[in-house]
C-alpha cells in the first residue's frame, strides 16, 4: 500500500483514474450528491466504466464499483487487472481523503477478479486526482470470505 500521485504513475493508471473521473459527474445521486466513478481495466487493455445510482430506498443502490465490474463481464470480460476509484462531493474543493470502496464492493472486486489468486490492483483518489492510494484488493480485504469455504455444489451450474 502507497500513496502516490498522478503523475508519478504509469501512463495507463493515470488514464484509468481520469477515466472514472469523467464517468463520476454521471452519477444518480439525488439523496447524498456525493460523486463515485469507477473504471475497470481487463489483460486486453479494454476500459470498463460504472458510476453510482442512488435509489430513495437507499439499500437498493449500487455503487460505482460494481457496475463498472458489471459492465466488464457483461461484455464478456473476466480477466481483470485493475480497477480505479473516484469520488467525492463536487460542492467542495476536491481534495479530500482518496474515496475507498465500500466493504460490500471490496468483497465483489475480490469475487469478480478471482480472490486470493490474484494481485488486482485498486487505485483509489478524490475527485481532484490529487492524492492516489495504490493497493491490492487483498491490502483492502485482509481476511476475504472467498468461494473456497462453499459447498462446491454451490460453484456448480
Amino acid at each position: 500500500m502507497r500513496y502516490t500521485t498522478l503523475d508519478q504513475l504509469e501512463a495507463g493508471q493515470a488514464e484509468l483514474l481520469r477515466a472514472a473521473r469523467e464517468v463520476a459527474p454521471r452519477a444518480f445521486n439525488p439523496v447524498s450528491r456525493f460523486q463515485v466513478g469507477a473504471a475497470v481495466r481487463d489483460v486486453r487493455g479494454n476500459v470498463y466504466v460504472g458510476t453510482n445510482f442512488e435509489s430513495s430506498a437507499l439499500p437498493l443502490g449500487v455503487c460505482a464499483e460494481p457496475a463498472a465490474l458489471l459492465a466488464a463481464i457483461s461484455a464478456g470480460s473476466r480477466e481483470l487487472t485493475t480497477i480505479a476509484v473516484v469520488g467525492g462531493d463536487p460542492a467542495g474543493d476536491g481534495k479530500g481523503a482518496p474515496v475507498t470502496p465500500c466493504g460490500g464492493c471490496r468483497q465483489r472486486i475480490f469475487d469478480a477478479t478471482g480472490g486470493a489468486a490474484t494481485t488486482m490492483r485498486v487505485l483509489c483518489s478524490n475527485l481532484a486526482l490529487g492524492s492516489v492510494l495504490d493497493v491490492t484488493i487483498t491490502e483492502l480485504l485482509p481476511y476475504p470470505f472467498g468461494s473456497s469455504v462453499l459447498p462446491a455444489a454451490a460453484w456448480e451450474g
